[in-house]
């Protein structure tokens, strides 16, 4: 979402300065600063993790975890905050669709199963015929 909004933000900066016309060029100033690649490893969902740092991975984008032994990427999620019920980390309640965290909880808005486009989490569900108790992750 917010990448989205960025876009059309930018597109109208850029857009604006073109018509307008590039101020002088200027060397630029300090020292570089470098960062690491993210690598895929770093957009693992770890379920033992607050809710809220999930859903932080999952706006960032990539963010994956696994579903019954396959890659299952998380393009849409809703923060849950936490509930009554105590599940383990990872569980999924196939009712609501909302995957425990070390707190709270992820509701799955999108998914993308490896290998298959993006589709709302309510029809991967149903494909799925998800057991009650089963967990993403493992």
């Amino acid at each position: 979402d917010l990448r989205a909004v960025l876009a059309e933000r930018g597109t109208e900066l850029l857009l604006g300065l073109l018509r307008d016309g590039l101020p002088d060029p200027r060397p630029q100033e300090g020292e570089p600063t470098y960062a690491d690649k993210i690598e895929p490893h770093e957009h693992r969902l770890d379920w033992s993790r607050p809710a809220v740092e999930l859903h932080r991975l999952v706006r960032l984008g990539q963010a994956w975890t696994t579903f019954r032994g396959a890659r299952l990427k998380i393009p849409r999620a809703r923060l849950v905050p936490p509930g009554s019920e105590v599940t383990p980390p990872g569980v999924i309640d196939a009712d609501r669709l909302v995957v425990s965290a070390g707190d709270g909880g992820l509701a799955l808005v999108e998914v993308q199963l490896e290998g298959r486009p993006v589709q709302a989490a309510t029809a991967w569900r149903n494909g799925a015929r998800l057991r009650p108790g089963e967990r993403l992750g493992e």
